[in-house]
């Protein structure tokens, strides 16, 4: 194949569907709803793979944050009030957070989380609400996943396998970006690509495979079908 390449999209549309969204959109959309409909604070729990707190009160709040202590109550997190008046906190913990130990603070006043019936005391003697991540759901396989100019690619198969990732990026030269084995059977690779429309493959021992995990596909010129994604650019998201 040759870097002059005309792709040609395939895409099935649902008869219930009026447009077409990337997944993540439809997951972020989702997520939001959820949110929204949230009527009433409670303990720590998972929304996915994130830790939700919530806090409400009967008397008039404007605001409310939490400090954390693998963060050494450095980062001040504010909470975000939706329709119903619930305060809400959505964080992305780290894998290596154990447990979350946390404070929050209410229009100026520092207590532990009302909501959250697992507390200690901190030396000072404290309260310091916990909540312990042992039952943390799995982390779903992304890829590609895009950051601020770059993208990761991810495959999963049997270890010790050649695997390396041919697209628009590298003229579709299958030795340019060769994956690491980060874990057994687990191939990374993380490359710097500008905004817009990309497409690729995998080469597994010399063969071209479809990226699994990522189910947008186009068609090339040829007929054979390529995995895609797009980066939208920085003033547009």
């Amino acid at each position: 194949m040759n870097n002059h390449k005309r792709v040609i999209f395939s895409i099935v549309i649902p008869l219930f569907f009026l447009t077409v969204l990337p997944l993540y959109t439809l997951d972020s959309h989702l997520m939001d709803i959820r949110i929204k409909g949230i009527d009433r604070a409670g303990p720590p729990e998972y929304l996915e793979q994130q830790v939700l707190l919530s806090y409400e009160s009967n008397d008039p709040v404007r605001l409310v944050g939490a400090r954390f202590a693998h963060e050494d109550y450095r980062i001040f997190h504010v909470y975000l009030r939706n329709e119903n008046g619930v305060f809400l906190l959505l964080l992305d913990i780290p894998e290596e957070v154990e447990a979350l130990h946390y404070r929050i603070v209410v229009d100026g006043l520092w207590t532990s989380d009302p909501f959250n019936p697992q507390q200690q005391k901190d030396a000072f003697g404290r309260g310091i609400s916990v909540f312990h991540l042992q039952d943390r759901p799995p982390r779903h396989a992304i890829s590609p996943e895009i950051g601020e100019g770059r993208v990761t690619f991810l495959f999963q198969s049997l270890p010790s396998r050649a695997v390396s990732v041919a697209g628009d990026f590298n003229n579709w030269d299958p030795f340019w970006h060769r994956m690491q084995e980060t874990k057994p059977g687990e191939y990374r690779l993380t490359v710097q690509m500008p905004p817009g429309r990309h497409f690729y493959y995998f080469v597994v021992n010399g063969d071209r495979v479809l990226d699994p995990i990522n189910q947008d596909s186009a068609r090339d010129y040829e007929g054979y079908r390529v995995s895609t994604f797009f980066i939208p650019r920085p003033d547009s998201r």
